[in-house]
């Protein structure tokens, strides 16, 4: 019943949930509207801090849907919003300094459908996946490219329900070459469960970090690609409670080695953040 509710509320409001789609795309200023390439944000780091306010809503997501107009009325907190729009007009810039040039969607930016696919909903994921590549098709979209692992394992997965699918997918820390660390501040990396063990772009984002000269400490217990645990993140619709006890000890086993938590996942920031300060993503110590 919740796939269905889901899939019925994509095809319904663009998204798993009713949102004002503003909240979305207002980020972007001065991006082509049309091109056969694409920067695509899936809304993921505007709505990331929001996955906590509607998991607690899943358990209760059939009673609720006939309320489920009250949803345009929950947004970020502004802070929230502010810092997710700086780090997408940072994406844009360090891609931009890397010579790669692409559109936008602006509100017409579809979800990617990656809830279904990680809540196990595959017929409706299927669906959906299908629904989204016929628009990206119709709009000549030859090349996407994704700023977030969940998004990004979500549309290279669309592969295994289309046939002969011919969009390429590329994450933007695959296009970035260059770049400098903006902080001295030594950080401690969290990895993405995603990026290091399933879509093999942990050594990527690791290069970007040593390159731009950013300070890590390393502990193999601790940040090994074999032994490193996840945020609790992913669980979080199902048992919120876990996802928090895990979450609150991947904080205290991360500070041992720093204060300071790199993250390079908006769920990964906005799960972490709840048990302590010092976070930032990649792109906001590189310019």
């Amino acid at each position: 019943m919740l796939g269905k509710l889901i899939y019925e509320n994509l095809q319904k409001y663009g998204f798993p949930y009713p949102i004002d789609k503003h909240i979305c795309s207002s980020w972007a200023k001065d991006i082509p509207k049309q091109s056969s390439t694409i920067l695509y944000t899936s809304c993921m780091y505007q709505t990331a801090s929001l996955s906590e306010i509607y998991s607690k809503f899943i358990p209760y997501a059939e009673k609720l849907s006939a309320f489920s107009f009250l949803g345009k009325y929950i947004k970020p907190k502004k802070e929230e919003l502010d810092r997710a729009y700086k780090i997408l007009n940072r994406i844009v810039q360090l891609l931009k300094r890397n010579g790669i040039e692409f559109g936008y969607l602006y509100e017409e930016e579809p979800y990617s459908g990656a809830i279904l696919l990680e809540l196990g909903f595959l017929d409706e994921f299927s669906a959906y996946a299908k629904s989204v590549y016929k628009f990206f098709k119709e709009k000549g979209i030859k090349r996407i490219i994704t700023v977030d692992p969940h998004t990004h394992n979500a549309l290279t997965r669309y592969q295994e329900f289309i046939d002969k699918m011919d969009i390429e997918v590329v994450n933007y820390l695959e296009l970035i070459k260059d770049a400098k660390a903006i902080s001295d501040i030594t950080f401690v990396v969290h990895d993405s469960c995603l990026y290091s063990r399933f879509l093999n772009l942990r050594d990527k984002y690791r290069e970007i970090i040593e390159k731009s000269g950013i300070k890590t400490i390393e502990d193999e217990l601790v940040t090994g690609n074999d032994t490193a645990f996840c945020c609790g993140s992913p669980i979080k619709p199902i048992n919120p409670e876990l996802s928090d006890k895990i979450a609150k000890a991947r904080v205290q086993q991360l500070t041992k080695l720093s204060n300071n938590i790199l993250v390079v996942c908006p769920m990964c920031y906005a799960n972490l953040s709840k048990h302590h300060e010092n976070i930032k993503d990649l792109t906001e110590v590189i310019e």
